[in-house]
């Protein structure tokens, strides 16, 4: 099992139905190619963790640093590990940047929800860290 994190600015007007697609796609071609992760969009900055087959994930970042939706991506953490933390999520999203009403509460759950989250990994340690500053 192989875990990457990166993280990447997003293209300035960015719409809604072009982070659908992103959604649509990556969903479905993960779940062709048992690859899990989770991400994270503020409307500025893009986070995501993806774990699988090392040869698979090396292969799809690839693709990812190609995508013209993002520029100056970083490669934050890529190591081996014994088991997924993501197993049930082909890819699971959120937006940080929600309805106003809701952001506050949903930037503080995050916040919350990444100091007592069990971190087994660096990257998984590091992603957590991550989505804590995006939910700033």
């Amino acid at each position: 099992m192989f875990e990457l994190v990166y993280f990447s600015v997003a293209r300035p007007n960015l719409t809604q139905k072009e982070i659908l697609d992103i959604l649509v796609y990556s969903r479905k071609w993960n779940y062709e190619h048992d690859v899990t992760g989770l991400l994270i969009y503020n409307k500025v900055e893009f986070l995501q963790l993806i774990e699988g087959d090392e040869t698979t994930i090396r292969e799809l970042f690839e693709k990812i640093k190609k995508d013209v939706r993002h520029q100056n991506l970083i490669l934050l953490a890529a190591d081996s590990k014994k088991e997924r933390v993501f197993a049930n999520w082909n890819m699971a999203y959120q937006n940080v940047e929600i309805d106003e009403g809701k952001s506050d509460s949903f930037n503080n759950s995050i916040k919350a929800f990444s100091d007592l989250v069990e971190k087994p990994t660096l990257a998984v340690d590091l992603f957590w860290t991550m989505a804590k500053h995006l939910a700033r």
